[in-house]
């Protein structure tokens, strides 16, 4: 990749990096790590095997057309996913500010075509676990005790919501994503001047190239598509460990249907509230709301969200830092 998008994707991590540690506050990040003791590190490794799962999810969908395995290595998939995610995660872009720089770096091994159907078919694939995983946990507030008949009514409504948004999302692999998406934007003010001017003849039959891989992949290698998703649901049930591990630091245990259910909700208003950068303030919002559902202390919501911050900020450090020191090497390097 070149050198130019390395410094731009190095900045933005930066910049998000300092904005993050001055709302927290240097004393309140060591106060918290004292107070966690020795399960802030327990807290900060649980990210470690999501990411792995990530990683082995975006693998499947990275095959290549005649089934060759010509892709980077693990480690390298490995880097561009946590440094990814730490892009996602401090652009307000429908946490996707991410895929344009694993695009520019995945396509330094397979091209640019490859590299944009990976990305595109994985990005699909990580929008339809979060309707899985949030209907995994509104089916367990069904079957939680004390709920209310009108919060389970609402639950019930959610998982339809789930179910449905889920299967029209399944539809974008037959009938294409990248292409149609921009005939979208060429009907958008503003944009669709940009948009008529890129949409070139070359450029159109690029588009529909990627589409065709991306919907070869669905149809023709469906037991890959079906484990990438498998592991990318995987990745969030076993990232609700961190809630688990936040709440036995102060002493207030609970079970892994408990931490779901905490999980699926904070995780859901968050995405509702997109828009925010760093989920400033979205993440507490919905961590109080998911307490309060199955009658826990509302007030560790803060603290939760406080701890997980920090965790966070941990690994987007290491992801920002990835950026600049892990650049593409030469081919034999990477084999």
């Amino acid at each position: 990749m070149k050198q130019k998008y390395n410094l731009f994707f190095l900045a933005i991590g930066l910049i998000a990096i300092a904005i993050m540690i001055a709302d927290i506050g240097i004393g309140t990040i060591s106060d918290n790590i004292r107070k966690t003791s020795w399960f802030f590190l327990a807290i900060i490794a649980v990210r470690l095997p999501v990411y792995f799962l990530n990683t082995l999810s975006w693998q499947k969908v990275s095959l290549h057309p005649n089934g060759e395995n010509d892709n980077p290595n693990f480690w390298r998939f490995f880097q561009m996913t946590i440094s990814g995610y730490a892009i996602n995660y401090i652009t307000p872009v429908v946490a996707l500010g991410g895929e344009p720089y694993r695009i520019l770096r995945m396509k330094d091994y397979v091209g640019y075509k490859r590299a944009t159907s990976s990305v595109v078919m994985y990005a699909v694939i990580h929008i339809l676990s979060h309707f899985i995983f949030w209907a995994i946990g509104f089916g367990l507030i069904l079957f939680y005790p004390d709920i209310s008949m009108s919060f389970r009514i609402v639950s019930i409504v959610f998982i339809l919501i789930c179910i449905l948004a889920a299967f029209f999302i399944s539809k974008f692999y037959r009938r294409g994503i990248v292409y149609g998406f921009f005939c979208f934007l060429m009907k958008i003010p503003f944009v669709k001047i940009w948009a008529s001017k890129k949409m070139t003849e070359e450029f159109a039959n690029n588009l529909k190239e990627i589409d065709f891989q991306i919907k070869d992949f669905y149809i023709n290698h469906r037991k890959a598509f079906l484990s990438a998703l498998f592991l990318e649901t995987l990745s969030r049930i076993v990232g609700c460990l961190e809630i688990l591990l936040i709440m036995l630091a102060i002493d207030l245990k609970i079970n892994l249907e408990q931490s779901i259910i905490i999980s699926a909700g904070t995780s859901l208003f968050a995405n509702i509230l997109f828009f925010s950068p760093m989920q400033l303030g979205t993440k507490e919002g919905g961590l109080i709301l998911s307490l309060k559902s199955i009658a826990l202390p509302a007030t560790q919501g803060v603290y939760i969200g406080l701890a997980m911050r920090i965790s966070e900020l941990f690994w987007i450090i290491l992801g920002v830092l990835m950026i600049k020191f892990c650049a593409k090497r030469k081919a034999y390097d990477v084999r």
